[in-house]
């Protein structure tokens, strides 16, 4: 396994890696950038990876119309240690400053990858 992809499996898991691999196939040069990226931004050692993530999820939801990428980090946040209440907690956090339609859109999208992991009750 490449040493980015490594990267990736630290910080979203198998899934994660799953994720990158289908994004490298579909347009490899794009795949390439997004896993290097993901070396270069979460291999600093001075937030972890909990850190990393909350804030990921933030900006993912302030920007809305990113569900690709927000299922990636809900699931990497996950990955990371952070709880289901945890994230349901930034969303609520957020919904205030970026607008009820963005939290509600992440509270479904964060759903199904709860349902994925097993974690819908």
């Amino acid at each position: 396994m490449k040493e980015e992809l490594k990267s990736v499996e630290k910080l979203a898991g198998k899934k994660g890696v799953s994720i990158m691999k289908d994004l490298q196939e579909i347009f490899p040069d794009l795949g390439e950038l997004a896993t290097k990226l993901h070396k270069e931004i979460y291999e600093r050692n001075i937030l972890d990876l909990k850190q990393q993530e909350i804030i990921t999820l933030a900006v993912l939801i302030s920007q809305g119309n990113t569900e690709s990428a927000f299922r990636f980090h809900i699931n990497a946040a996950l990955h990371a240690g952070l709880s289901k209440e945890e994230i349901l907690e930034i969303i609520f956090h957020c919904a205030p400053y970026t607008g009820f339609p963005k939290a509600i859109n992440a509270v479904y999208a964060a759903y199904d990858i709860f349902v994925e992991n097993g974690l819908s009750s």
